[in-house]
């Protein structure tokens, strides 16, 4: 008897896609202590749990889903029929149960998936349903008593399956019944037409079925305790931040990215500093972010990429306008005229898809091009004179280190300045309410509105108010050089804590320190960019459940002098 005769199941799990183990992330206990989801709730307003089947690790889940469930028809198959007079089913037919000597290694596989099947659906059950149905779950699915009836070809399935569903049926949400009554259905007609396959597609329902009720669970507990794990978010962050020093982690590298480029940044103001910091990072096209900041990579990447959409759009803006003025232009362009102008040169860029690199395409620039010419009355088929200009004029605007992108540049960082001002002091819910988008305007083109730089600019002092909130006095308000404090800050009266702030912005005083304070200076090896926030397993690892214009012209000269380089 060769080994090879068991391939029937390589690479296919013993246990089914849905365990109480795996169901284990949306337990209560987890919610609470998911560093990364409470960060989240500060910017998202309908936050949910949801099966992440994104990407390659989605691609994976669902290969061994497949080949699990492949695996398991065969098996069932085998013990649905090894006490009939007639063969296997043709669709399963294999050399393994036409072996009379595999056929005990093959029953040895089949009834441990069955049995853990079995188990599996048990536990699962369990905590979906009241803890007064326990006991008729566990006679129901008692995995020894159904694995007999199995081996004597007595279990009667049909039956099984339909006290499950109505059991089922009492306990979810109204709206995921036609998914109950769906898979009984199924299951009867499996079993009247003895369809092995269908009956398996079944058992899948069931799965998918018993994961949605887990994740409705999970988000009304989201729902039910969003304000109190939105008020205290902030201190939960400072205190697994806290215990990540005391532990040794270093964040000696981050102090250094925010005191460079000033000779005493202790006479500086300090959230002036950091805003500063947090702009430069978004006009720029680095990745290299500080790790304090890893709760909101992908914001910073988000916003780098939009912050990017806005200087072209400026830019093919002045490339218009360019193009026009070497045309001869010289009358009023109305501005619904180049309103609709900018819209259709827009839908150019959008249809080239998400790999378009800002850059001088060509598609682009004889929209530009053909625009121009209508407006002037000169057809539209631009001449190679005329793409020759707007090529020239779009190079020019895109430049890095242009008057166009620093135009863009110091409107952002104006706008971000006056809003991080206005949100400063309010409450984490608070803020999260002043960027509620509301129901949806019709006709309103929600595109065009995220891209404006007043949103760009919202967004990003949203991140650098309650990022300061949780960082300032753990890392930057500490004396340049000096100690970070292990000791969480101490609580004052909202009233004047909200005058000391605005008295003393940026102070570069020191919080009190009841524990041992751990120099800045040390334990560098502990810093890593995979690293958690949270003291827990894998709060920000990947999970199997995944918790939405012109510019006037300034003087360029002081800014472009203050700026620290990254």
């Amino acid at each position: 008897m060769r080994r090879e005769g068991f391939d029937y199941s390589r690479g296919a799990s013993v246990d089914p896609p849905v365990t109480k183990e795996s169901l284990g992330e949306l337990d209560l206990s987890r919610i609470v202590s998911d560093a990364r989801l409470r960060h989240d709730l500060n910017f998202e307003h309908e936050i949910m749990f949801r099966p992440n089947t994104y990407g390659m690790r989605g691609l994976r889940k669902k290969q061994e889903e497949d080949r699990y469930f492949e695996v398991l028809a065969i098996e069932i198959d085998y013990y649905l029929t090894r006490h009939r007079t007639s063969p296997v089913s043709p669709s399963h037919d294999s050399p393994i149960l036409r072996a009379s000597s595999l056929i005990p290694m093959f029953h040895l596989e089949a009834s441990r998936r069955v049995a853990r099947m079995i188990a599996s659906i048990r536990d699962v059950v369990k905590i979906l349903v009241p803890a007064a149905k326990w006991q008729a779950v566990d006679d129901q699915f008692d995995t020894d008593l159904r694995m007999q009836e199995l081996e004597h070809g007595i279990c009667n399935i049909a039956a099984l399956m339909e006290w499950l569903g109505k059991l089922l049926l009492c306990s979810c949400s109204p709206m995921r019944d036609p998914l109950v009554k769906a898979m009984m259905a199924k299951t009867q007609s499996a079993i009247e037409s003895d369809d092995v396959l269908q009956l398996v597609d079944a058992i899948k329902d069931l799965f998918a079925v018993l994961e949605t009720m887990k994740l409705d669970v999970a988000n009304h507990q989201i729902r039910y305790l969003r304000l109190y794990l939105l008020e205290d978010s902030i201190q939960y962050e400072q205190n697994q931040i806290l215990d990540r020093i005391a532990a040794g982690w270093s964040i000696s590298h981050e102090r250094r990215w925010f005191e460079a480029g000033y000779d005493h940044p202790e006479n500086e103001d300090g959230f002036l500093m950091f805003k500063e910091r947090v702009i430069n990072m978004i006009v720029s096209h680095t990745r290299n972010f500080p790790i304090t900041f890893m709760g909101d990579y992908d914001r910073l990447y988000a916003l780098q990429h939009d912050f990017r959409l806005c200087h072209y759009h400026a830019a093919c803006v002045a490339t218009f306008r360019t193009t026009l003025q070497r045309l001869g232009w010289k009358g009023h362009l109305p501005f619904q005229s180049q309103v609709q102008c900018m819209q259709n040169i827009w839908a150019v860029i959008a249809g080239l898809g998400e790999g378009f690199k800002f850059s001088t395409h060509r598609a682009v620039i004889l929209q530009i091009a053909s625009e121009a010419l209508k407006i002037c009355g000169k057809g539209a088929l631009p001449d190679p004179e005329t793409q020759s200009v707007a090529t020239r004029a779009l190079q020019q605007a895109l430049d890095e280190a242009g008057v166009v992108k620093n135009r863009v540049w110091d409107e952002l960082a104006r706008l971000v300045h006056l809003e991080a001002e206005i949100i400063f002091d309010m409450t984490p819910l608070g803020i999260l309410n002043r960027y509620d988008p509301g129901p949806p305007v019709p006709g309103e083109d929600y595109r065009t509105k995220e891209l404006s730089l007043d949103a760009l600019a919202k967004r990003a002092a949203h991140v650098i108010v309650l990022h300061w909130r949780v960082w300032a006095p753990i890392l930057y308000n500490q004396p340049a050089h000096g100690p970070v404090s292990t000791a969480a800050p101490a609580t004052v009266n909202p009233e004047e804590e909200m005058a000391e702030r605005r008295r003393q912005r940026g102070s570069t005083s020191s919080v009190k320190v009841s524990k041992p304070a751990i120099s800045l200076g040390h334990g560098g090896k502990h810093r890593s960019k995979s690293a958690s926030i949270s003291s827990g397993s894998d709060s920000f690892q990947t999970s199997p459940y995944l918790s939405s214009a012109e510019f006037p012209a300034e003087d360029m000269a002081g800014r472009q002098a203050k700026r620290p380089s990254l």
